[in-house]
């Protein structure tokens, strides 16, 4: 086990969204991780070690500190491959970052499924751990002088700049694209649900982009203009993302577990919520979209919870992300002993695109009505924290993405038998609004 630092700490900022922001730009050239977990921040920079397991699933690679990298064929199932490399490779006090694509679900679960071209899962231990709340910054790292070269740079921003200067270069995004293609496959969707096929579908849109993303400005100006249940931003290994999630898809502190059924949506209309409240509260799609939800992730909770401690809290709370509102409610249990965040996850994931629907049967509907391959969307980003049981993970919505040849939104809507095509075009359109109009473009720089 590599030994890291011991904390360097720092003061408080004023502003925790400008010290992240400042470290990432930074660092730009290199692979950085950063999560916002509740009220802090954790942004993790280069790797000391990370785990790549490729878009079929077929094989796996460790990464080391040196650029050495060691492959192997998988024949065990991925949860055991993450579990193994977080046993290896743990450090108290150091977070583990990872993202895990949509297919991920469907690779576990022995599934015939379309490969994208991002990894299924990869894992990442930072060289340099940076632990930013409005008390105090840490740093850590596996390096005293890399640790001493990062605290530097803060206590210089902290001390030296009032502010920081990000570009503001915001291109002009067509979110009205594919139109057609999208209402004609929500109608398909629509008479697949009323054929008794499955109750309720999520099909997706993609927005490309024809600029470059500049993924530190885009994180500062988009955070700055939502309110989301969790915040990341990533570059790795070829790879980069940066999102405003909406809601959680499950946490796990010690032996409490929870995921959020967010299901239900509207526009945001002016300061007064009462109104906007009331109107999604009593619209029949939205609401029967919400309880379908949240019968998905009780069933998806008692693979890992006993039954009798599964309980449903905050039970359609109006709870605003950014310019759009949601039907919320927090489905909560207790961990059964020997389960983890591997052993949820996949569940949790399937549950959100075709809730309710098992088996082979669920990648064959997402084929019907999405024919391209999803990567990252509606997977997840996480931390982990194996010393003190923690495991947090984020439903990937509600961000841009961007690797070597493209970089793109992506937004969907939650198609029942209540639904209408347009409408559901429209809320797309609704979602994508909440990031759209703070994408800056890297040519910016």
């Amino acid at each position: 086990m590599v030994q890291y630092t011991n904390p360097i700490v720092l003061p408080g900022p004023k502003d925790c969204l400008e010290v992240v922001v400042s470290l990432l730009a930074r660092h730009r050239e290199t692979d950085y991780w950063t999560y916002e977990y509740k009220d802090t921040w954790y942004v993790g920079i280069r790797s000391q070690a990370s785990l790549v397991v490729d878009c079929t699933g077929g094989k796996e690679t460790t990464i080391h500190h040196d650029g050495s990298e060691e492959s192997r064929d998988i024949n065990e199932p991925l949860n055991e491959v993450a579990r193994k490399f977080v046993a290896q490779y743990s450090v108290p006090g150091v977070k583990i970052f990872g993202q895990v694509a949509f297919n991920y679900n469907a690779h576990i679960a022995g599934q015939a499924y379309k490969p994208g071209t991002w990894p299924l899962l990869s894992l990442v231990v930072p060289c340099v751990q940076v632990t930013i709340h409005k008390s105090q910054i840490l740093v850590v790292g596996s390096s005293e002088d890399d640790a001493r070269a990062v605290a530097d740079f803060i206590q210089a921003r902290l001390h030296d700049a009032p502010g920081i200067t990000v570009p503001d270069c915001h291109p002009t995004i067509d979110l009205l694209a594919g139109a057609e293609d999208y209402t004609a496959r929500v109608a398909r969707s629509i008479e697949e649900i009323k054929q008794g096929k499955y109750t309720k579908a999520i099909p997706s849109r993609m927005v490309h982009l024809s600029d470059r993303v500049d993924m530190p400005a885009t994180l500062f100006h988009g955070r700055r203009a939502n309110t989301p249940a969790r915040t990341f931003s990533f570059k790795h290994g070829g790879i980069q993302a940066t999102g405003f999630s909406p809601e959680v898809l499950v946490s796990i502190d010690g032996g409490t577990i929870f995921t959020e059924a967010l299901a239900g949506t509207q526009l945001s209309e002016g300061a007064d919520m009462e109104p906007a409240r009331h109107k999604l509260l009593n619209d029949p799609k939205e609401v029967n979209e919400h309880v379908i939800a949240i019968r998905g992730s009780i069933r998806r909770l008692s693979t890992v919870c006993p039954a009798d401690s599964i309980a449903v809290k905050d039970f359609m709370t109006v709870v605003s992300r950014g310019n759009v509102q949601h039907l919320f409610s927090h489905v909560c249990g207790r961990l059964t002993a020997g389960k983890d965040g591997w052993d949820a996850l996949p569940g949790l994931v399937a549950n959100i695109t075709v809730p309710g629907l098992p088996g082979q049967s669920n990648m064959e509907a997402i084929r019907c009505f999405e024919p391209q391959p999803r990567d990252l969307y509606c997977g997840a980003v996480l931390i982990l924290d194996k010393a003190r049981d923690l495991f947090d993970a984020t439903l990937v919505l509600r961000s841009v993405f961007q690797d070597r040849d493209r970089q793109w939104l992506q937004a969907g809507a939650g198609v029942t038998a209540y639904s209408k095509p347009e409408r559901e075009f429209t809320e797309t359109c609704e979602k994508l609004g909440s990031v759209a109009p703070h994408v800056v473009a890297e040519t910016a720089n």
